[in-house]
């Protein structure tokens, strides 16, 4: 393998994927994406990024895929779906294929970095951050699929040089998932399900980046997995007030039953059923905010990584808002 060989990024045009991608870039790395011919690159025009077409599940040449790379980030996954069904078949069945693939090709992969998620541990425990040794917990069908793609991977953890990145809830430019939030706040009303307060941790894109291409290229992260967040904990109250401050509003506190939220959940499944889009709001995610906190240590990638929050709270929502205003979203 040439020391100047390349890495390998699935998910790259979606929004964790395409950030990870411009770090890559900043650092001088030769990027390889797995990408459909039906997606969109506007976020990935660059000399130094190349493409391979195919997918997880069908069509990807994994010969031509992973020849000369050294690194594998497997960002791709599956967040929103309509059946249950679709978060195994892509986050943990996605996920063997991309490791089988790897296996095959392991004498010149220098390390497999699997994106998971905060939710393949489930939420915080007696309001005290969850670590990595905290017995996983997953509590919807998208966390437990997240973590049966971490057991593929652990799996194979003799033969395959890997490390596994749980980031919690991310924000910054291009993101669709947190959006919403950020619409409500500018019509006034801060939405929040139960009356009890709710700790969070909450990670920019670009601190994530960074975070996942530590856990690529450090010796440390051999056979490990790190929470990559926020080193700081928020309520939800504070992130809505300093939000309500960026966007110009006086937002009103708004407390939702939870009896009402699933209400409103099944209502948007049944709309997204129609559709056949999988639905902005379902009863998983109502499930998920409904919980006391979700929270989560970043001592040992601190530690071991050398990993920092360069991104401020104030700074990330307020460059997150301005995106939005770009896209003529708010």
């Amino acid at each position: 393998m040439s020391e100047d060989g390349f890495v390998f990024v699935t998910g790259a045009t979606g929004f964790v994927g395409s950030h990870l991608v411009d770090h890559l870039i900043e650092k001088g790395r030769r990027v390889r994406c797995l990408v459909r011919r039906t997606s969109n690159l506007k976020y990935l025009e660059h000399p130094d990024v190349s493409f391979v077409y195919g997918g997880l599940d069908d069509g990807a040449d994994w010969s031509s895929a992973l020849d000369d790379v050294h690194t594998i980030y497997h960002v791709a996954g599956l967040t929103f779906a309509r059946r249950a069904s679709d978060y195994y078949r892509v986050n943990h069945k996605g996920t063997e294929a991309i490791v089988g693939a790897a296996l095959k090709h392991r004498n010149h992969i220098r390390r497999f970095v699997l994106i998971s998620s905060l939710a393949a541990v489930g939420p915080s425990r007696n309001g005290s951050p969850v670590t990595e040794e905290t017995e996983p917990s997953p509590i919807t069908p998208y966390g437990r699929s997240k973590l049966m793609g971490e057991e593929a991977v652990s799996m194979v953890k003799d033969l395959l040089p890997a490390a596994i990145v749980r980031p919690p809830a991310v924000y910054g430019p291009r993101d669709y998932g947190i959006y919403e939030f950020f619409k409500s706040i500018s019509r006034g009303i801060s939405p929040q399900i139960g009356r009890y307060e709710k700790k969070l941790s909450l990670v920019h894109a670009r601190d994530l980046a960074e975070g996942i291409v530590l856990a690529g290229e450090s010796e440390a992260s051999l056979g490990r997995t790190y929470f990559i967040s926020s080193e700081e904990l928020y309520t939800m109250q504070e992130v809505a007030n300093q939000l309500a401050k960026i966007l110009g509003r006086r937002a009103r506190s708004v407390t939702i039953p939870k009896s009402l939220a699933y209400a409103v959940a099944l209502a948007a499944e049944g709309v997204a059923a129609i559709l056949n889009k999988p639905p902005v709001i379902n009863r998983d995610k109502v499930t998920d905010l409904s919980q006391r906190g979700w929270a989560c240590s970043v001592e040992r990638a601190v530690r071991e990584l050398g990993y920092k929050q360069k991104v401020p709270l104030e700074k990330g929502l307020s460059e997150t808002a301005e995106w939005y205003r770009k896209q003529g979203w708010l």
